[in-house]
């Protein structure tokens, strides 16, 4: 018979037959709280690829998932994880309600996770929840990956490319937007033409027609350029109005420092050149009457 503390446990756990809270432990030393779950001797399971519902159990195997806390402390949940002999499917492991295959969480757990991981770098909720930065990054790529399966991209036909670094030193990342949808749905390592060629073969896996795209907007890289003319072959490109704008700076500021020797209005004027005209002060508009 289960104490009012397992059956309060039970019910916060949210458990069903036949699994039940059965044993609850404190280690002050370690802050832990390591909760023991079970089921009843002669239960039934269903078989996780078939579905029948009527299949004993075969054997079982200790495992422990980690919990969302209760208050400061670590919670563990613990359980003998059963494996059933299916007639139909032979033996397999039984599917547990408060995780997915494989993960050494609970599926609350992996919700906050998720949750932080939108909020904050992975490193920081690393230190915040107290686990290790790799077995987070398996949980956000699980479910990443997952999303990513759903997504069709049959109605895109305009594409933004760019790149950003990830971390100093030429580590870079290239992003590609879909511009009517304003999400991003392709990322890769790197920024060359090889890029264009994996966002290419991605987006026909999801259901994209990488012939159908009709606009790409990027950089006047070179290696884009011929990225998108190989594998995005009837796109027209349209460089950016950012990019554009900062090579057009550059060369006005080049031909300023070329020229300021001579004239002496343009020393000193670097960022007079980079306002729009409406926005001048009165000696910015006349130059002859600076000094």
């Amino acid at each position: 018979m289960t104490s009012p503390i397992d059956e309060l446990f039970s019910r916060a756990l949210g458990l069903e037959e036949p699994w039940q809270v059965v044993k609850i432990e404190f280690s002050e030393t370690d802050q832990e709280i390591n909760i023991y779950l079970d089921f009843p001797r002669g239960s039934r399971f269903s078989c996780p690829k078939c579905g029948r519902s009527d299949v004993p159990a075969y054997d079982t195997k200790e495992k422990r998932w980690r919990h969302l806390n209760f208050f400061q402390h670590r919670a563990y949940l613990h359980c003998p994880m059963p494996r059933v002999d299916c007639p139909e499917c032979g033996i397999k492991s039984v599917e547990l309600p408060w995780t997915r295959p494989g993960s050494g969480f609970t599926l609350l757990f992996e919700a906050l996770i998720m949750a932080l991981a939108r909020e904050m770098t992975v490193s920081a909720l690393a230190r915040l929840i107290d686990e290790h930065d790799t077995r987070i990054w398996r949980v956000i790529q699980h479910y990443v990956s997952e999303a990513r399966k759903e997504e069709v991209y049959h109605d895109v036909d305009k594409v933004a490319i760019d790149e950003t670094s990830r971390k100093r030193g030429h580590h870079y990342v290239t992003l590609f937007v879909g511009l009517d949808q304003s999400k991003v749905i392709f990322a890769t390592e790197g920024k060359d033409s090889a890029s264009i060629g994996r966002f290419s073969n991605d987006f026909h896996d999801h259901g994209g027609d990488p012939d159908g795209v009709r606009e790409v907007c990027c950089d006047m890289s070179p290696a884009f350029i011929d990225g998108v003319e190989q594998c995005l072959p009837n796109a027209q490109i349209t460089f950016d109005r950012f990019h554009v704008m900062k090579i057009m700076s550059e060369a006005v500021d080049k031909i300023r420092r070329q020229e300021q020797s001579e004239r002496k209005e343009l020393k000193r004027s670097r960022y007079i050149w980079l306002k729009n005209p409406e926005n001048l002060t009165v000696k910015q508009s006349h130059p002859s009457v600076i000094g």
